[in-house]
């Protein structure tokens, strides 16, 4: 800082605040008006100076020679000043913000069995089709695909965060954080199931036969003493299975139930969905999973039709732990999200959508525990970053910086949460590799409501430095999922390219999908 003449009695404060917390003394800046404050290795400084905040040397100016007692008054340069630290001035970018305060984000990824959206878009690319941007949920496309993460121990959660620099933008860094579940504990818990079955006219040609087809699915995986409940709904309502207790996969009664199901009539889905539920309270068990499966093209056209009313009689289920398990069975092109999404987002279960008779098979037998069962109740997720943080993009389903201000999720057994999201600093130069990261997770078991938590400490530095585990797979995914969005010839292509540079061999079926599917856009 350049000493100015005009101001003889700022400028030596001005310096030793400068260089308060080096430990050099007022003199050392006193000593020579013309010249820059420097360095030196002593306590000193130049014309004999003290310690910080200490007496002024005798050569500095100010003193007369000759043996007269008296004093003359001190030179304004010779008043002492009280030395202080005073931190290094802070990026414009990041005025306003409070150093003292880390950065803390809640979020969620929805239920980690939501996984509609990745699959009714395949539907609708396959049929040469361009899917709305408002049905594309990156989340659920990051529930869908699997990306792997080692156990965690039985009845416990493990956090996985990864970071990656931003090409291009230094002040970025993609941050992806893995909650993985337990693996399915076997044998599992007794089963009390009450399907709600569409059997409208709409459902008519391949919404009923993948009804069918899931529930076939399902009864494949029964042991001997489930209990299985079925109500068909479309003008009227019929239950067909009361309280059922199942003999074991496969069970007969079930099977001939289904091979009858036909199709017709209006849709009253309100009516139906509490007749369901009338069923399965009446029926629940302590100490079973309890669940309510709604299949259905979710194209309500009788009774009530709003979403947001018809998730209302869901509303309550989470109270007792009956969960709702949403299927939608399209077509394509008469799939309505606006009903079905809501309703299982309140029903607090999974949200699949079935586009063919094998992704039944595949979601309710392959990955039976993953879609029907809880590891982890009412989970919630909390970063706590240096405070020069910000979340720049986050392809969850929300986030907030008040706890309240999100809701808990559920997590699956052999499955994991993911959180993506871009955090931005204030300014790039401000980044320290030793500054900490902290992700928490709180949730309550399924069964006994007991609170439990897990959390993961570490720096900047350690993340970058680490082994990638799953982050590069992630950014694939969410490159396909948002390409979608804003789809053009040259967005499209990149991220085909970068699902390639990837697997350039396309060893996993996952990316070999996600390239297809890219390549059959309508303006690929």
């Amino acid at each position: 800082m350049k000493r100015s003449s005009s101001l003889p009695f700022v400028f030596p404060a001005l310096c030793a605040a400068w260089i308060g917390g080096l430990g050099l003394g007022l003199a050392a800046c006193a000593a020579n008006e013309a010249e820059p404050p420097f360095l030196t290795s002593g306590p000193g400084g130049s014309g004999g100076s003290g310690g910080a905040g200490g007496e002024p040397g005798g050569s500095t100016g100010g003193t007369t020679g000759g043996g007269d007692d008296v004093k003359p008054p001190p030179h304004p340069d010779d008043t002492l000043v009280a030395v202080v630290d005073s931190p290094a001035p802070r990026p414009l970018g990041c005025m306003g913000i409070d150093p003292s305060e880390p950065a803390t984000f809640f979020v969620s990824a929805d239920d980690s069995n939501s996984m509609a959206s990745p699959v009714h878009v395949r539907d609708l690319l396959r049929l040469g089709m361009e899917p709305f941007p408002s049905e594309i949920r990156t989340h659920e496309f990051l529930n869908y695909y699997k990306i792997q993460y080692p156990a965690a121990p039985p009845g416990k959660l493990s956090l996985f965060p990864e970071l990656e620099a931003v090409a291009d933008a230094p002040a970025q860094l993609y941050f992806q954080v893995a909650l993985r579940s337990f693996n399915a504990v076997q044998p599992r818990k007794p089963m009390n199931i009450t399907f709600l079955v569409d059997t409208s006219g709409s459902m008519q040609g391949p919404g009923l036969t993948r009804a069918k087809a899931t529930i076939l699915a399902l009864a494949s995986q029964l042991a001997a003493g489930d209990l299985v409940g079925m109500v068909t709904w479309g003008a009227v309502n019929n239950v067909l299975l009361a309280d059922h207790v199942v003999t074991g996969p496969n069970d007969v009664a079930i099977l001939s139930v289904v091979d009858a199901l036909t199709a017709s009539g209006g849709t009253d889905l309100a009516s139906g969905l509490h007749a369901g539920y009338d069923l399965a309270q009446k029926h629940y068990a302590p100490g079973r999973l309890n669940r309510v499966v709604l299949i259905s093209d979710g194209g309500a056209n009788v009774g009530v039709t709003d979403g947001d009313r018809i998730a209302m009689a869901a509303a309550d289920a989470d109270k007792e732990g009956i969960y709702l398990l949403g299927v939608a069975t399209g077509p394509a092109l008469t799939h309505n999200d606006a009903v079905m999404n809501p309703l299982t987002d309140k029903g607090r279960g999974a949200y699949v959508y079935l586009d063919s008779v094998e992704e039944a098979a595949n979601m309710f037998a392959n990955r039976f525990d993953e879609t029907m069962d809880i590891a982890a109740r009412s989970v919630s997720v909390e970063f706590t970053l240096p405070w020069y943080f910000n979340i720049h993009k986050f392809y969850g389903e929300e986030y907030a910086t008040e706890k309240p201000e999100v809701e808990p999720q559920h997590l699956a057994p052999d499955d994991a949460m993911i959180f993506s999201q871009v955090l931005e600093a204030c300014d790039a130069s401000i980044i320290n590799p030793s500054d900490l990261v902290t992700i928490r997770a709180v949730w309550t078991t399924p069964i006994t409501y007991t609170k439990q938590t897990t959390e993961v400490t570490t720096t900047i530095g350690e993340l970058l430095a680490a082994q990638k585990k799953g982050l590069p797979k992630g950014k694939v995914i969410v490159m396909y999922a948002e390409a979608l969005k804003r789809p053009s010839k040259k967005i499209l292509t990149a991220a085909r390219d970068a699902a390639l540079a990837y697997d350039p061999e396309l060893a996993d079926p996952v990316i070999a999908e996600i390239v297809s599917l890219l390549e059959k856009h309508p303006q690929f």
